[in-house]
């Protein structure tokens, strides 16, 4: 049940209205019962009757009570990604190749591949809209990166980027001036 300060706000349940709903229904009053009923809250759990759960107690741990393996984890760690490797080489290391796949599949029960490679912040859908440099940023800013923003102090000489765009121009240009003299 929602605490009190909610329930004094908003109205949540059929408890809050009293008889109102029953004399709506007995006087006729379909428009008065139908805006009652749309104003109570959609969900089971609001409702006064369901139980909240109990602060008190500690949730139960039913990994360790069913004596269960532990947790398959989310999200790759620098260490899995060199576990390909390692699997390859177990399969080369042994002439039969039964007992390398047997080896792999024994590493791979005594520790599974966590379920993502790495953890997205954003949906993939939306990670592959953005422009490199912007997936760049956002890749450090969840990284917990802080981004450095810096005034550019040169002339534009030294850059590669900016010297083959000039590079680039005056090849049109020429091109350009040949194409008008023929």
């Amino acid at each position: 049940m929602i605490s009190k300060d909610i329930r004094d706000v908003y109205l949540v349940d059929e408890l809050q209205l009293g008889q109102r709903l029953n004399e709506s229904l007995h006087e006729g009053d379909q428009t008065d019962f139908n805006l009652m009923l749309a104003m109570l809250s959609p969900d089971v759990c609001d409702a006064s009757w369901t139980r909240g759960p109990d602060i008190g107690q500690a949730p139960e741990d039913l990994r360790t009570k069913f004596c269960l393996l532990p947790e398959i984890r989310k999200y790759a760690e620098s260490d899995d990604f060199s576990r390909g490797q390692d699997f390859a080489d177990m399969i080369h290391d042994h002439e039969d190749t039964q007992v390398g796949q047997s080896q792999v599949f024994l590493a791979e029960c005594l520790r599974q591949e966590p379920l993502v490679p790495f953890k997205r912040d954003l949906a993939p859908e939306v990670y592959a809209e953005l422009a490199p440099l912007k997936k760049e940023k956002v890749r450090r800013q969840f990284a917990g990166e802080i981004i450095q923003y810096e005034t550019y102090q040169g002339s534009g000489q030294n850059m590669d980027v900016l010297s083959e765009i000039k590079h680039a121009q005056t090849q049109i240009q020429t091109r350009m001036k040949i194409d008008a003299t023929a």
